[in-house]
């Protein structure tokens, strides 16, 4: 089945501007339409243009400051602007090391197109990506990847997990009370493991549920199904012996 690029949006990411207009050039060369080009300096630049605009495709650079390739992926796999988490995605890249191919495995990159880029890849690889069945939206599978650069560390908190124990379990289940979504504030104690409908596991018991676990929850309703969140609301005087399981467990 062939590709109509005259009807698919594309956005170029890259911090070369001589990279930039070579890809320009080959999508036209190819069939997409100048109006359905967009470019991107860099991942933030990036982020401010797929606030305004929806793609169907992003052709995007790794290496870029201050925010590169693979956080720009991370940020769009979890629903963190307006365009779809599932979107077609591929990298550009003048040395793509096999560790940095695996990362972006885990967070389904569409493939790699070599620097310098030639048109027939370009090509290929658009036409690939663009007939490839999406992976399901799924952004809490997403954050816990972890990429390595300050970016990350800074935007994607690290979820703090208590060591699982008797001691936990009791506590949390003396204090343990349902509350509607709605109702659960960021910082909220788990009393139990949070499954979506289909039952997988979202966030173990123990953990403070975040203000973007929250709106991701109620953001894809229709596919976590939960509607109801078991929470432990600890007094003060337990607060302490709660503490004291990340301190054991570290």
């Amino acid at each position: 089945m062939s590709v109509d690029f005259s009807q698919i949006r594309i956005l170029v990411v890259d911090d070369q501007l001589l990279v930039r207009t070579l890809l320009s050039q080959v999508l036209r060369n190819i069939g997409f339409r100048p109006d359905s080009i967009s470019q991107a300096t860099d991942g933030n630049n990036a982020l401010h243009v797929l606030a305004a605009r929806h793609y169907d495709i992003i052709l995007c650079d790794i290496q870029m400051d201050p925010i590169n390739g693979m956080d720009l992926l991370k940020v769009v796999r979890c629903a963190r602007t307006p365009n779809a988490s599932n979107i077609p995605f591929v990298f550009l890249s003048a040395h793509p090391e096999r560790q940095t191919i695996a990362l972006a495995a885990q967070f389904h990159a569409d493939g790699f197109i070599v620097k310098p880029p030639k048109p027939n890849d370009i090509e290929k690889n658009i036409s690939a990506a663009m007939q490839r069945k999406r992976p399901s939206i799924d952004p809490f599978h997403y954050f816990e990847i972890v990429t390595g650069s300050d970016y990350d560390l800074r935007n994607f908190e690290r979820m703090m997990k208590p060591k699982q124990s008797q001691d936990l379990d009791l506590m949390l289940s003396r204090y343990h009370k349902d509350c509607a979504l709605a109702d659960v504030h960021p910082g909220a104690i788990l009393a139990g493991d949070l499954h979506a409908a289909d039952g997988r596991q979202l966030l173990p018991r123990g953990v403070r549920i975040s203000q973007t676990h929250l709106d991701t929850l109620k953001k894809f309703h229709d596919q976590y199904g939960v509607d109801k969140v078991a929470i432990a609301q600890l007094p003060a005087d337990q607060l302490g012996a709660y503490q004291q399981q990340f301190n054991d467990h570290g």
